[in-house]
């Protein structure tokens, strides 16, 4: 069954340039590409994001060193730097 897409002038320009540099046709390369999107979303792999979604955010904040002269120029900077509220 035909399947018409509307490619961005972007994505027209990426398929040319993967076209040429695979000397592989248009409807292969697209069609690979659904085989490979399509078995990802069936196996539930998961995205770059999802699998380091533990890893973004803003974290634990340091706390102050035990030594008098660290722990007073973590300090400055934590005042030099604290967020307005």
């Amino acid at each position: 069954m035909p399947l018409p897409i509307r490619p961005t002038p972007e994505e027209e320009r990426l398929l040319e340039k993967a076209c040429q540099r695979s000397a592989r046709s248009k409807s292969d390369i697209v069609k690979q590409g659904v085989r490979e999107v399509c078995a990802r979303i069936v196996r539930g792999d998961k995205t770059p994001y999802e699998l380091g979604a533990d890893l973004f955010g803003a974290g634990d904040l340091a706390r102050p060193h035990a030594d008098k002269t660290k722990r007073a120029v973590w300090e400055k900077l934590r005042d030099k730097h604290r967020r307005a509220r």
